[in-house]
């Protein structure tokens, strides 16, 4: 009691001297007043300012007017007239003093002293690019008046800008200059000092969770340390408070539902060399919770059993946070319970979870569900396709009006939409805007696109046998040839409709050229039937005659017998495609029909002199669930092909199989892993030895343009070994497979996704050989590599890959290749453009 008098009458006094203070600013001629008196304002005044309304307004603000009866000293409407002037923030000091008294009345004046007016401020010890955003965030305006508030501020700001950058050391000195007319030009003088980076985080209190585990957890409040230099380990506090957040969520998914961090603390540690901060958590664990029990209540659509399956938990588990968010409201495979309703058109589907701790270590989960009503689609729009006609763009969409909303249907619409690559992927992967009509129970979708450039110019050249080989090769993704007669379409080219078409030419002048023309259309007559065809003619001349002199016969022969040595290949084929039904609507089936002519002067072994021919017939399953063409981040491929070379009169017979398979399993949200392989087959439909259609393995597509050996070959490119070095050779010469296996795996970061440009570096594993005969194959023959890699899409370039890889098996050199590659264990450059290694 007796401290509680004592604090009152502290309190009273310092009161009373707070209020002394206030009224002592004006003063009076009498010092010996020895009461208050009252007195009649008969004139106020005002000095300090220059201009006659700066002094009106000063006065109005006031609240003082001529006539007012005051009590002096310490009239409280004085302190209120002082305050008041203060509030108009353009005066540093504001007096009120007696001027003289007549009889009862009195003359006040009003001392003031202007704040300064800010003509420039300027920043300088620091870059270009942080004034500029410097001026931006400090609360600084020309014409306006600087108070030493707004200077605090301004230093607070620039110190915080720079801490967020990791330069919390910073130091910020305001130089003053007075100016004419009561102005100042301000200037900041900063000095950054050193980045202070994180130097280390300590974690204590977890007792079944290991330290380095909880730190993984804290992704973006890392410590540079040891091997892991390259961090940047800067500290950020929003981004640190997710960090905690992220600790818990980890130990409530092992079953500590009573986990929390309890404290924490940041400070700065300047010894050693240089300071660094250090990161402290506390954590407290709790016990490990079990389920005990799982209840539903409000579901008619679906009874429990199937909503607890859905949830990925059953009575005894761990409890485990992660997974029954994931399994409640959205997971990978799509098998969540929301799915399960959104899939079968309740768009209003809600689910309030509720986790109830009983006795001991176990939790009772109870799940209150709203099913609502069953919606449609309603209207579907498209918008952005500037480029793309509408019905190429809706022919994809799995959404249709009238048909019972599915959330699958619109994932699996914005899956078709990427295949096309005609859009930008991180703007169709936001997903449409949704309109619920209430009273209608529809749901309107809007597809949000924007068109990026899908057509490719490729211009390259090589240096092989013939010297330098140019290529000048136009691929149109989007073409249009109904509009090819319409003028008005002609931007550069028609386009619009879907079409793929594409044109080629290479050549080295007379003793090299090559043409191509292809073109498909995807939908026949509305229907996803693609159908299309394509021409090419190749010829090579040679004035220093046949390599392998007579035809089969003489390999390795290298005389100048006929200087009309060459070979002419001239082909064509048309196909068509089906997309199935089952066993999905992922599955389909192609059927090819080609023509191939050949006219052989000595040119090459694996052909008789004079003309071949061959007809072939090619049958193909494929499936793919990609979500992107080029950079898949989810999803399988499948292929199983099989080619016949039709035996009839004379013309070349073989039949050939190809088995190939991929699969991309996400990781994180643009981390994918990849696993590959592919088999395949050639075998003699009349028994006789198959000489020309080969496996041939190495190399890049850039390797082989134009090189006179491959026709009649399949080409499997493989990273760290130069073209055409691994599998069967005669005299020396590559000549290829009829066995071909290869494994590919990959670790690859979808890093860039703009419109303008698309990367993905990767870390790649690959092994793969080709063997004449079945008998032979022997799968522990690999010729294994390993590298880095990167594959990028530019609209107008296309495809770009290069890759650094290393073999780690020896092989021999072809003849002619050893400066290219020695054949030892080392690094290997490649590149390719319009068409990647896989």
């Amino acid at each position: 009691m007796r401290i509680a008098v004592s604090l009152l009458i502290l309190f009273l006094c310092v009161s009373t001297a707070v209020a002394q203070g206030q009224s002592e600013s004006l003063q009076t001629g009498n010092s010996s007043l020895a009461g208050p008196d009252e007195f009649e304002i008969l004139g106020i005044s005002v000095e300090g300012v220059e201009t006659e309304n700066l002094r009106n307004f000063a006065l109005r603000s006031s609240g003082l007017v001529v006539g007012q009866k005051i009590t002096l000293p310490g009239d409280p409407a004085i302190s209120e007239a002082i305050r008041s002037i203060y509030k108009l923030r353009v005066f540093s000091d504001v007096r009120i003093v007696e001027e003289r008294r007549a009889g009862t009345g009195i003359f006040l004046l009003i001392q003031l002293t202007e704040e300064p007016q800010l003509a420039e401020f300027t920043f300088s010890g620091i870059k270009k690019k942080h004034r500029r955003k410097l001026e931006d965030e400090v609360p600084l305006f020309k014409g306006t008046r600087v108070r030493p508030a707004d200077l605090e501020r301004s230093k607070q700001i620039i110190k915080e800008y720079f801490g967020e950058k990791g330069y919390m050391l910073a130091e910020v000195t305001v130089n003053e200059t007075p100016g004419p007319e009561n102005t100042v030009n301000l200037d900041f003088e900063i000095d950054i000092g050193e980045k202070v980076r994180i130097r280390e985080v300590l974690v204590t209190g977890n007792e079944n969770i290991s330290d380095r585990t909880v730190r993984r957890k804290l992704k973006k409040t890392k410590a540079r340390k040891g091997i892991f230099f390259w961090r940047k380990a800067r500290f950020d506090r929003m981004l640190y408070e997710e960090d905690k957040v992220n600790v818990v969520n980890h130990f409530n998914s092992k079953g500590y539902y009573d986990a929390r961090v309890v404290r924490d603390s940041v400070w700065l540690d300047t010894s050693g060399d240089k300071p660094g901060l250090v990161v402290s958590l506390e954590v407290q664990e709790g016990p490990q919770y079990h389920v005990r029990s799982i209840e539903w209540d409000g579901n008619t659509v679906y009874p429990d059993e199937v909503l607890s399956g859905a949830l990925g938990l059953t009575p005894g588990d761990v409890y485990n946070s992660e997974r029954l968010e994931q399994n409640l409201h959205g997971n990978k495979s799509s098998s969540d319970v929301s799915s399960l309703y959104m899939n079968q058109g309740y768009m209003l589907f809600r689910v309030q979870p509720e986790v109830r701790v009983v006795e001991g270590d176990s939790l009772d989960l109870y799940y209150d569900v709203y099913e609502g009503e069953i919606f449609s689609f309603g209207e579907i729009s498209i918008t952005g396709n500037e480029k793309t006609k509408e019905h190429v763009v809706r022919r994809e969409l799995y959404t249709i009006p009238g048909q019972t909303y599915s959330r699958e249907m619109v994932q699996e619409t914005i899956r078709r939409l990427s295949q096309l690559n005609y859009f930008d992927q991180e703007k169709l992967g936001a997903g449409p805007s949704i309109d619920l009509d209430q009273e209608e129970k529809e749901v309107n979708l809007t597809y949000n696109l924007e068109e990026i450039g899908s057509d490719q110019l490729e211009l390259s050249g090589t240096y092989g046998r013939f010297g330098v080989i140019l290529m000048l090769r136009f691929g149109f993704n989007n073409f249009s040839a109904q509009d090819i007669f319409k003028g008005r379409a002609w931007r550069p080219l028609p386009s619009g409709d879907g079409q793929q078409l594409s044109v080629s030419l290479q050549t080295s002048g007379r003793q090299y050229q090559s043409y191509s023309l292809g073109f498909t259309e995807p939908w026949l007559r509305g229907r996803p039937t693609p159908v299309g065809f394509q021409v090419s003619h190749s010829r090579f001349t040679s004035n220093f005659g046949g390599y392998y002199g007579y035809g089969y016969y003489g390999y390795g022969s290298d005389f100048d017998r006929d200087n009309n040595t060459g070979f002419t290949n001239t082909s064509a084929r048309v196909f068509y495609e089906q997309r199935l039904q089952w066993p999905d609507d992922k599955f389909s089936a192609s059927t090819s029909l080609g023509y191939q002519f050949y006219f052989n002067r000595d040119y090459t072994y694996a052909l008789p002199s004079g003309q071949s021919q061959q007809i072939t017939v090619r049958q193909a399953l494929t499936r793919s669930s990609v979500d992107h063409p080029i950079f898949p981040t989810a999803g399988s491929t499948f292929l199983l092909s099989a080619e016949l070379a039709l035996p009839i009169y004379d013309f070349i017979q073989y039949h050939k199989w190809r088995f190939s398979t991929s699969w991309n399993i996400p990781i994180l949200r643009k981390l994918t892993t990849s696993f590959s392989a592919d088999f395949g087959y050639i075998g003699s439909v009349t028994g006789k030895d198959v000489l020309f259609e080969r496996y041939i393995v190495g190399g890049s597509p850039f390797d082989v343009q134009g090189y006179r050996n491959n026709f009649g070959k399949d080409i499997i490119y493989m990273r760290g070994y130069p073209s055409r070095v691994l599998g069967p050779r005669r005299n020396g010469e590559a000549v290829g497979g009829r066995v071909l296996n290869k494994f590919t795996s990959e670790l690859r970061v979808l890093a860039i996704q703009t419109p303008q440009i698309t990367a993905a570096p990767y870390l790649f594993m690959d092994a793969a050989n080709t063997w004449d005969q079945i008998e032979s194959y022997n799968p522990r023959q690999f010729y294994r590599s390993a590298g880095v890699g990167a594959r990028l899409f530019l609209p107008i370039l296309g495809m770009l890959e290069v890759a650094y890889g290393y073999n780690f098996d020896q092989f021999t050199p072809i003849r002619g290749q050893e400066s290219e590659h020695d054949g030892s264990n080392r690094w290997f450059f490649q590149f390719t453009l319009g068409q990647g290694f896989n």
